[in-house]
């Protein structure tokens, strides 16, 4: 945030931050000497219901860092002298830090320090933190109004090589992330380019944070605590034999069922109703198998509390309507021994926060049914090989009981599912990899066949029109991104470049349809900053005139996404979801 954004946001985010949420800096901590504030959810790691269910099972303190932006003095003498007296009560407070409070060491240097601010430090409070407030106070001297470049400070002070034009951050756009849209600079391409280069060329590498980060915490527990925080393992050895004994149990059930007995019987266990969308096109399958009984039996599920207890969750009311349930009280599954047992929660006692009856463990279900398949309720973006933090992440959710001990497993693509047999492979020895290929299907989750039948269902019944083409013969679809910072920095040639593009699809005329969405916000960010460019900018579209061209509007971004057949323009969050949808990406070149 820029500095008075900064200061107003601090005034006000007590009262108006959601309830249970907190500011964590150095105002209000006697020991922080980071130039940010943090917005934290809790100061306490937290396992009762209510927080559970908040953030997802999360019981640790997370937050996010906010970075005031600061202006560099515009005369390079005045900005060095601020340098060299910020440097020196960074020393002194350092020196305090280390000796827990006021000695007669840096007296003088406290005196000096008074005399060259004008402030006057109290002997009797947090003198640590009264000179961070001081280096924070000195870090915001100047304003917009008098410099013309703007930086994070303390990177400034680092290296003197962290600034940008402040015109950069003079306005702002909303672009879409997660579910929703957020503010960003209209000139983050030229941010982003100047900080990182190519930004659009994944680099797998750490940063200055633990990953991940709430390990720290998890040790605290321990040792505070002597709470068990119990990991998985098993050896090959081990599952070879659960295997044998699995075996001779449904060889056993088998000889006693009747063999009249044709009709089969799938269970549906889903986690919650919010992962129902996860097993939906699989219980569509069954459900028109007309020798087949199909069940949905809401499994219950428990937050464990820090003494072990445990107090039963499950909601019944947010099923779509054509989904009969059936509670698990009606329904005996160790009497009944389905055919087909399909779960969604891999964890069996082997998550920190929450767990099942232990009747519904994969352990314990594969030995009541035929077959057990577990499906993940969620996919993740695919992961690179060479990106260690994500690899580390699949040990929640690869290395789990579910996993283990299931007949197959549904992932959401082959390169995923070689993956879970590397990792599998890590933990049980490498002569257990043949074991892992025959168990791991890479055929794709149901949540990807839920994607796709939204698709069209989104469309717009005027994009349907243009997308059928001629003879019956429905037409590709490239989408295209246009951003107020790609114009305002390439200015004429980012004109001239799109009226190009457009002179291109038109000769495809019968084949291509070109998406076309540019930024929330462009029109009144552009105008602002230079009126003129907006004019030729709209003076270009009253030239444009070919049917084969569909103007994207906000809501319709994600639809436009899923829908088209490619991506072309320019590098940033558009760009970024196409591949993540695995759609081909070309960016834009407007020198070429």
């Amino acid at each position: 945030m820029k500095r008075t954004d900064y200061n107003k946001f601090l005034t006000i985010a007590k009262d108006k931050l959601p309830e249970g949420y907190d500011l964590f800096g150095i105002h209000n901590e006697t020991d922080m000497d980071n130039m940010l504030t943090r917005v934290i959810n809790t100061r306490t790691i937290d396992f009762s219901d209510e927080f559970l269910e908040k953030f997802h099972g999360f019981p640790f303190c997370s937050g996010i860092d906010i970075f005031p932006l600061d202006y560099i003095a515009p005369d390079p003498e005045d900005d060095r002298f601020v340098k060299e007296v910020i440097d020196i009560v960074n020393s002194v407070a350092k020196v305090v830090d280390m000796a827990g409070g006021c000695i007669p060491e840096v007296e003088e240097k406290l005196c000096e320090i008074e005399e060259m601010c004008g402030v006057q430090l109290s002997r009797d409070n947090t003198l640590f933190q009264q000179l961070n407030i001081l280096v924070d106070n000195l870090c915001s001297l100047y304003t917009e109004e008098e410099a013309s470049d703007i930086t994070i400070m303390t990177l400034w002070l680092d290296g003197g090589t962290y600034k940008f034009p402040k015109e950069y951050y003079s306005r702002s756009v909303r672009i879409p992330f997660e579910n929703t849209t957020i503010p960003v600079p209209a000139f983050y391409d030229s941010i982003l380019k100047k900080k990182y280069g190519d930004y659009m060329k994944p680099v797998h590498t750490w940063d200055s944070h633990d990953y991940p980060f709430y390990n720290r915490q998890i040790e605290t527990l321990k040792k505070e605590t002597g709470a068990a925080f119990i990991k998985f393992n098993t050896t090959y050895e081990d599952i070879q034999q659960f295997d044998e004994n699995k075996k001779k149990i449904r060889q056993a059930r088998k000889a006693e069922k009747c063999e009249m007995d044709c009709r089969r019987e799938i269970v549906f266990l889903p986690y919650k109703s919010e992962t129902w969308n996860a097993f939906d096109s699989l219980w569509r399958a069954a459900k028109e198998d007309s020798n087949t009984d199909v069940y949905v039996i809401p499994t219950p599920y428990y937050y464990k509390n820090m003494d072990g207890s445990t107090e039963m969750n499950f909601n019944t009311d947010k099923y779509p309507e054509n989904v009969v349930l059936t509670s698990f009280e009606q329904y005996n599954i160790k009497e009944r021994c389905p055919d087909v047992i399909i779960i969604q929660n891999p964890y069996d006692e082997y998550n920190y926060t929450t767990t099942m009856h232990p009747m519904f463990y994969a352990k314990n279900l594969s030995e009541y049914t035929d077959k057990l398949v577990y499906v993940p309720y969620f996919v993740t973006d695919e992961i690179d090989k060479r990106d260690e933090r994500a690899l580390r992440s699949m040990d929640s959710y690869c290395l789990m009981p579910g996993v283990v001990y299931s007949d197959e497993i549904i992932v959401q693509s082959e390169a995923m599912a070689e993956l879970y047999v590397d990792k599998l492979c890590e933990m049980a020895g490498e002569e257990s990899r043949q074991y892992w290929i025959k168990k791991i299907n890479g055929t794709g989750s149901p949540l990807n066949d839920v994607k796709r039948m939204n698709v069209l269902e989104n469309v717009p019944e005027e994009w349907k029109k243009i997308l059928a083409g001629a003879q019956d013969k429905p037409r590709k679809a490239i989408l295209m991104y246009t951003s107020a910072s790609g114009l305002l920095e390439y200015e004429e040639k980012m004109i001239d470049k799109i009226r190009r593009v457009f002179g291109t699809f038109s000769e495809y005329n019968e084949t291509v349809v070109l998406l076309w969405y540019w930024e929330t916000n462009m029109e009144q960010t552009v105008q602002e900053i230079d009126y003129k460019l907006w004019a030729d900018f709209i003076d270009m579209l009253s030239q444009i005139n070919i049917d084969n061209f569909i103007a994207v509007k906000d809501n319709q971004l994600k639809a436009a996404v899923n829908l088209c057949d490619g991506y072309y323009g320019e590098a940033g969050l558009v760009a970024q979801e196409c591949r993540n949808a695995k759609k081909p990406v070309m960016l834009l070149d407007v020198k070429c």
